[in-house]
């Protein structure tokens, strides 16, 4: 049975990621009509880190989609599993060479999300002390 909130929570996560999506979007576009040769993806990351830095987007906007895309993030493997049995008699004899970057890739990808996600965490624990600070300070001069 669908409880009202499931249904709120679903909704949020999906507007969040069309709103993802979106800011996706306009990276490509940027990416295209610049001519860059950065990926669109890479560029959408970038406008979203400075909406939040600037405070344009607040992180709750967001937060519920990125964090419904990132426990799916398994799924994006497949393919590459799916490609490798394809070309079998590549994978036969190059396989080595394929191996090799495909774990040095997962494993820089891995070590520099891990210290990415560290550091937003720092961030986001240093910002809401800030705020709590800010806030007692506040209150003590009502006092």
């Amino acid at each position: 049975m669908f409880n009202i909130f499931n249904i709120q929570q679903y909704l949020r996560i999906l507007l969040q990621l069309g709103l993802l999506i979106a800011i996706w979007l306009l990276g490509a576009q940027i990416q295209q009509w610049l001519n860059l040769p950065i990926s669109g993806g890479v560029i959408g990351l970038l406008l979203v880190l400075a909406a939040l830095l600037s405070g344009i987007m607040k992180l709750e906007w967001i937060e519920a989609g990125s964090n419904f895309i990132l426990a799916e993030l398994v799924l994006l493997f497949i393919p590459c599993v799916v490609g490798i049995m394809k070309y079998k008699d590549l994978f036969i004899s190059q396989g080595w060479q394929l191996v090799l970057s495909v774990v040095l890739g997962t494993l820089f990808v891995m070590v520099i999300t891990a210290y990415t996600v560290a550091w937003g965490f720092k961030l986001e624990n240093a910002i809401k002390a800030k705020r709590l600070t800010a806030k007692n300070m506040q209150q003590a001069g009502e006092k």
